[in-house]
């Protein structure tokens, strides 16, 4: 999963992602989508819990994500 994020990353140039990136951060909702699309692999993997995908856990993280994408900083 770890290697998906890096596959997609290498795929999309660096100028292309630090622009989706700077969108998300801008509130552009499309952008943010992308983002979330991109580290849902990455989200997953932290979101099981005794093995299994805990749901709640996995929704919870990607709302954690999107209210506060807006505080990162480049």
């Amino acid at each position: 999963s770890s290697l998906m994020i890096i596959y997609f990353v290498n795929s999309m140039k660096r100028e292309n992602f630090q622009q989706v990136l700077q969108g998300a951060v801008a509130g552009q909702h499309d952008d943010l989508e992308r983002i979330l699309k991109l580290y849902d692999p990455l989200v997953r993997k932290y979101a099981v819990v005794n093995g299994k995908l805990d749901e709640e856990l996995y929704q919870y993280l990607l709302i954690h994500i999107a209210l506060n994408i807006t505080k990162f900083s480049f």
